[in-house]
């Protein structure tokens, strides 16, 4: 009786396990060499049928000869554990573990280029097969899948880069087909895709980045580049934009400012304001260094007038923005005497403040002005009770003593309004309490503010605690109402000595003295002085420099305000003489 194909395969499996047609063994323990050798042979031969039949059956329900695969070329043949048969446009390749499975055209080109089944990849899990959505085709392979279509040609995609480029849609989705093999960049590897780049690492796996961030990413040195490899894929912020992080930074993007990279404090400051969803909004450089050369800085876009973060390694990473950093800008940035910002914008009494390396910037809500307040004391200023701005310039300083009451003091800032003349208020902490809207309508005015003690005693009798008390009461309450004293201080009743000097100086405050006392606080002596008495003191002390001390308030004993109603004379009279006008801020150089 003739046995078929497949029962002549089974005996062959069953010799080459070592076991008879019922299961009993065919040979005694002590077989030859020569009868194990057989039974290999026998083995050997069972496998490669079991190969070369899958192969011819897989053939045949492809549609055989008539197929796109065409005639056989050669015969089966053994490679990598399995069997192969080529065919005019294509092979069939077969393993026990993976069936038959054909690979043709480019996709095979490229199968063979990589190494075939010997190669990396293994035999292929799947024919050729088309692409969700069309346009193009894929073989899986044991170890990866390669991709064709034909605008991108043929290209492997394998491990942790693949399974990431499947979850995002594979070919069908936003990446589209693959560019390139999977390729090693220093510490990882990559593919490029139609529309992005899927990069891994060990250390931070696999991430997509694309479009404007990828480009601005590249620039940046990609992976080998200072960020190193991505943490995130690129993912949506509110306001219409996106970012990436990556191992050392993040690069944000968004339609009207392009793609801009965060990195270090600066970043981590950013991170606390909200991101490109806080006030700062989304970058509009990447960090730069500062033109002095010790600092860092980004530049965004969030408010009116735009808004930075600035570092050094001795004050760290501080936000200015909006009408304080149009001030510091216009005052030189941080090359400016105010240095570098120490504080971030905070709100004051009718305002908002940022503090500085050597002083501040106020806003005023209600007059919308800055204030630029300086708070470090030149060399030359110390020890000593200024009398005269060091200057040879023709101007003079106009301050103002306040301690008693307030009458006068509408009518002396509008004088200096209708004039245009700043002046120097110098304020008790206890005149602030007493009059606590004053303190705003002299600063919104657009004036400077120093110290003049909290209970206005005479420093010389007391001790240096109970001075440097009463220096940081007035300072607080000061401060408390919207203004900063600092570093102007002025004696009350103008007792001072080398000790007293000693203790304002170490209070961070210059001390400041008088060219020419009006005495207009003296009132009319029975009738005797007016307003012309106070005009020609402070011509006869006219000099570049001079400083003008006047009052507010009335008199107790004839309720005159002198000083006030001859003000309009004083500047007029100064003027004509050549004189301009200016805070003490010029004393500082």
């Amino acid at each position: 009786m003739r046995r078929s194909r497949f029962a002549i395969i089974g005996t062959a499996l069953a010799l080459a396990l070592g076991g008879g047609p019922g299961g009993t063994a065919l040979a005694p323990p002590a077989a030859t060499a020569a009868a194990a050798s057989q039974q290999s042979v026998q083995a050997s031969m069972a496998v490669l049928q079991v190969g070369d039949d899958a192969i011819i059956q897989h053939y045949e329900q492809l549609g055989g000869s008539a197929s796109f695969l065409g005639t056989p070329v050669g015969s089966a043949y053994d490679i990598a554990g399995g069997r192969a048969q080529d065919y005019t446009a294509g092979t069939i390749y077969w393993s026990p573990g993976t069936g038959a499975r054909e690979v043709h055209g480019a996709i095979r080109g490229h199968y063979l280029a990589l190494g075939g089944p010997a190669g990396f990849f293994g035999f292929p899990l799947t024919d050729e097969a088309a692409t969700p959505g069309g346009g193009g085709a894929y073989n899986d392979f044991a170890r990866g899948t390669i991709y064709w279509s034909p605008g991108t040609g043929a290209h492997e995609v394998h491990g942790a880069i693949r399974g990431h480029y499947l979850a995002l849609g594979g070919p069908a989705g936003f990446f589209g087909f693959p560019l390139t093999d999977e390729t090693a960049t220093p510490g990882g590897a990559y593919n490029d895709f139609a529309r992005g780049t899927i990069y891994w690492s060990p250390g931070t796996g696999a991430h997509e980045v694309h479009g404007a961030i990828r480009g601005h990413y590249l620039a940046l040195g990609g992976p080998a580049g200072f960020f190193g490899f991505p943490l995130t894929d690129e993912t949506a912020t509110p306001g219409g934009g996106a970012y990436n992080d990556f191992a050392r930074g993040t690069i944000y993007w968004s339609p009207g400012t392009g793609a801009h990279e965060v990195h270090g404090a600066i970043r981590a400051r950013y991170l606390e304001l909200g991101g490109p969803a806080g006030l700062l909004g989304f970058p509009v450089t990447d960090e730069s260094g500062a033109p002095d050369g010790a600092g860092r800085y980004n530049h965004f876009s969030g408010t009116n007038a735009g808004s930075s973060i600035y570092w050094s390694p001795a004050t760290g990473a501080h936000e200015v923005y909006g009408a304080i950093r149009a001030q510091w800008a216009a005052l030189g940035w941080e090359r400016s005497r105010l240095g570098y910002p120490t504080s971030g914008e905070y709100g004051i009494t009718g305002g908002r403040r940022n503090d500085f390396q050597h002083g501040s910037i106020l806003w005023h809500a209600a007059s919308g002005r800055t204030e630029v307040v300086y708070t470090s004391v030149p060399s030359a200023l110390l020890g000593v009770d200024l009398e005269r701005i060091p200057t040879i310039q023709k101007v003079v300083a106009l301050t103002f003593d306040a301690g008693a009451n307030d009458a006068a003091l509408r009518s002396i800032l509008a004088t200096l309004a209708a004039s245009g003349v700043p002046g120097t208020f110098f304020l008790t902490g206890d005149w602030v309490n007493q009059f606590p809207s004053d303190a705003a309508l002299i600063y919104n005015a657009g004036h400077r503010i120093g110290n003049h003690s909290m209970t206005h005693p005479d420093f010389t009798a007391l001790t240096d605690a109970q001075i440097a008390a009463e220096i940081s009461s007035a300072q607080r309450t000061i401060e408390a109402a919207g203004g900063d004293p600092l570093p102007f201080l002025r004696f009350p009743f103008g007792a001072r000595n080398s000790r007293t000097i000693a203790d304002v100086n170490a209070a961070g405050y210059a001390a400041i003295r008088w060219t020419v006392d009006t005495l207009g606080w003296e009132g009319t002596m029975n009738g005797t002085r007016g307003p012309d008495f106070i005009v020609q003191r402070v011509m006869a002390s006219a000099q570049p420099g001079e400083i003008v001390l006047m009052h507010l308030g009335a008199n107790p004993d004839d309720g005159s305000t002198l000083d006030a109603a001859a003000l309009p004379q004083v500047i007029s009279q100064l003027r004509a003489a050549g004189y301009g006008f200016v805070t003490l801020d010029a004393a500082l150089g």
